[in-house]
């Protein structure tokens, strides 16, 4: 699914102050960028029974409006199932008679977190979201492992596909025999990048 021929897997992300730097000279808020979280909904929207949402790194912003939790929580369905896989304890987003549920643990611990998804009652993930550590390492990680579990009509967001380069090996190296991808930047280049994957 991904061509690893020619990648170095232990190149991690650079260095957030460096990116901070460059993304202070965008004007916006270049976390998630309005830009980001138009394109988020417009392909959310896409996947018409989505039944189970699964995002990589909640949200860590003091604004919660301008997340991609945020595009997710207020778009979903009442019974569309939302969980939310961060390092951190999110639980203060728990809702479940929304059915907003997170789990406090690594994302490479897919077992772990695909045994959460199942006791919902869930076996595939609709939309997965990523937008966690991004070296390359875990990248790779996060899609090979949750990909098998993605329904046939599902679709994958990653996050910072411009600067970091984790997210942007993944979207250069994913396999265009298989997948789909559509990048997108905000206006004048002004945020990280958005990009979407699904299956041809």
């Amino acid at each position: 699914m991904l061509n690893l021929d020619t990648c170095d897997r232990n190149v991690d992300a650079l260095d957030y102050k460096k990116i901070e730097e460059v993304g202070s000279n965008m004007g916006e808020n270049t976390n998630f960028s309005s830009d980001n979280r138009k394109y988020l909904l417009e392909y959310f929207n896409k996947v018409e029974n989505c039944k189970c949402i699964l995002e990589i790194g909640v949200q860590n912003n003091e604004d919660k409006d301008s997340t991609s939790t945020s595009v997710f929580l207020k778009n979903k369905k009442d019974d569309t199932i939302y969980i939310g896989v961060d390092i951190e304890d999110k639980s203060y987003l728990n809702n479940p008679d929304k059915n907003i549920y997170t789990i406090q643990t690594g994302s490479e611990n897919i077992q772990e977190v695909m045994n959460f998804v199942r006791s919902k009652g869930i076996d595939k993930i609709d939309f997965l979201f990523i937008d966690g550590w991004h070296s390359i390492n875990q990248c790779i990680i996060e899609f090979e492992g949750y990909t098998p579990y993605l329904s046939n009509e599902g679709i994958v967001g990653v996050h910072d596909t411009t600067y970091h380069p984790g997210p942007r090996w993944l979207v250069e190296k994913t396999d265009k025999n298989i997948w789909n991808i559509a990048e997108h930047r905000g206006k004048e280049n002004a945020d990280f990048g958005i990009s979407f994957i699904w299956r041809k």
